[in-house]
């Protein structure tokens, strides 16, 4: 597994590649395309794939706006948004390896970042357990989402 996290360029080619992606448990992300039509409104959305050999296996978004605010004080933090791995990748280690590889990816494309942020739903286990493997702590922060309630992580850079 060559795995990489590279930015969106939102290229006919990646976006066709996308429309290939599964979710089949999406009650607690929303699918890539409807990240990439929110990200064309939203001007801190910096949309990332996760790569193996070229093909999709995942996508997020570092978000850098003011919903910030709800999730922490921290003035120098991005949101983590829509975290997702391809329903048929799930399992193989890429949710792992591509947290693992979220500092690196930071420090390389921002200037200035302390924390990455996420919300992650309560009844959403498998993900808390990825995150907190991966270096993310939970805050005392629980905010009220879309599904219901979420516990706040933070990952320090």
């Amino acid at each position: 597994m060559t795995m990489q996290l590279k930015p969106f360029k939102n290229e006919t080619a990646e976006i066709a590649a996308l429309t290939n992606y599964t979710l089949t448990n999406d009650e607690f992300s929303a699918h890539p395309l409807e990240l990439l039509e929110q990200s064309a409104k939203t001007s801190s959305y910096h949309c990332v794939q996760i790569l193996d050999n070229g093909m999709i296996a995942g996508f997020f978004v570092l978000d850098s706006g003011n919903d910030l605010t709800t999730y922490t004080t921290e003035p120098n933090a991005l949101l983590l948004r829509g975290y997702s791995i391809d329903s048929s990748l799930q399992g193989k280690g890429y949710g792992t390896k591509s947290l693992a590889a979220l500092k690196d990816y930071v420090h390389a494309h921002f200037k200035g970042i302390a924390s990455a942020v996420l919300a992650v739903n309560k009844r959403n286990i498998p993900a808390q357990k990825l995150y907190l493997k991966s270096g993310f702590v939970e805050t005392p922060r629980v905010v009220l989402g879309p599904r219901g309630e979420q516990f706040v992580y933070e990952l320090r850079i």
